[in-house]
């Protein structure tokens, strides 16, 4: 038994130190992500927002100018305006270059241009989260770290089961009587409360690298469909689709090719399914519906594996379930700083205790 403990020590130990510093930017980062829409609305608040509000949508007068504009581009449209002071915002991808336009949602005038869109806060961050910055090898890296934290979440389960009842119970807290013993007991002490989300955010976060090394490792990933002139209305097609579905509600627009897809969510679906893994498939030729995919109609095992992403990033509910995300998000990071000052300080002994005196006690004579 002593053996197998042994051995599981040694894994999460020199696993720990392998992988520790890309727990540490993939906790840093993010606990920053999960804020994701909330930092580009901030940062571009200004370049989207009307001076005087707009009285309708009208996509039809910006589309195909834009589409004429980027040849051999993918065009979006990431999030249709909110309110009536909000511009309209086109994203234009080429590799991995991005490119927002701000254009009046009525006029179609374009207002405001961001050329470098992949170069923003947010951006970085993803890039850094997802691949360190390194292309496809660093997403790789990021795949095997995944894989690291979920051997790590276990082995330090085997190591700390007996302790777990004593931490919920704030029966065993972090010592403060030195530097080891801080660090020793800081470990433990985050890693029993962190054990479940740690497993969960490893596996969902495994599962979004596997899927990301395997699309850049195919040889079709950066074909990019040409967007064809749309022959109907493209607002006309969006009216449709409302009115045909009144419970789908529209976050998000690709334009690919001659199709038209039709991003959202059906509003009785739970939020954690996500704003845009459903979606509709519309002909902009004709108009017809080639498609509709509604994540809800999907196998069980399908809906697990595709609501993994926004349950991964924790940006499908209000700001408290956002807070507990970024919380939980920075402990595998202490975990990894707290592992490796513990590995730092493994030859320093501790300070031999004094020595007891004893004293003697006084002989009186009897009387």
């Amino acid at each position: 038994m002593k053996k197998r403990a042994k051995k599981t020590y040694s894994i999460h130990h020199w696993l720990g130190l392998v992988a520790g510093l890309f727990l540490l930017i993939s906790s840093l980062t993010g606990s920053v992500l999960v804020f994701h829409h909330d930092i580009d609305h901030v940062q571009f608040k200004q370049l989207s927002s009307l001076t005087s509000p707009a009285s309708e949508l009208k996509i039809d007068n910006s589309f195909e100018r834009i589409r004429q504009a980027n040849p051999e581009s993918d065009i979006r449209v990431p999030e249709l305006p909110e309110n009536s002071n909000q511009a309209l915002k086109y994203e234009i991808r080429k590799g991995s270059s991005r490119k927002w336009l701000f254009v009046h949602p009525e006029t179609g005038e374009t207002l405001a241009t961001v050329d470098r869109a992949d170069k923003r806060l947010v951006h970085v961050l993803l890039d850094l989260h997802y691949n360190l910055l390194s292309g496809t090898p660093g997403k790789i890296i990021v795949l095997l770290g995944g894989l690291a934290l979920i051997v790590l979440t276990i082995t330090g389960f085997l190591l700390y089961r007996k302790s777990i009842l004593k931490v919920l119970s704030f029966r065993q807290l972090v010592s403060f009587k030195s530097r080891r013993s801080f660090f020793s007991s800081l470990h433990r002490v985050v890693g029993v409360w962190s054990l479940v989300f740690n497993l969960f955010i490893s596996i969902t976060g495994t599962w979004i690298a596997y899927t990301i090394v395997e699309y850049a490792l195919s040889p079709a990933s950066s074909a990019v469909a040409e967007v064809k002139p749309a022959v109907v209305s493209v607002d006309e097609v969006i009216r449709q689709v409302k009115a045909d579905y009144p419970e789908f509600k529209v976050n998000y627009l690709r334009f690919a090719g001659g199709t038209l897809s039709v991003l959202g969510r059906h509003q009785n679906d739970p939020a954690y399914y996500g704003r845009t893994y459903s979606n509709i498939q519309v002909d902009l030729t004709t108009g017809e519906v080639k498609s509709v995919n509604m994540l809800r109609d999907q196998p069980w095992h399908q809906r697990l594996l595709t609501i993994s992403k926004p349950i991964h990033f924790g940006d499908y509910a209000g700001i408290w379930v956002k807070l507990l995300y970024s919380f939980f998000g920075m402990l595998p990071g202490i975990l990894a700083v707290s592992g490796f000052v513990i590995w730092r300080l493994r030859k320093i002994k501790p300070a031999p205790k004094a020595p007891r005196l004893k004293v003697a006690k006084a002989y009186t004579s009897p009387a």
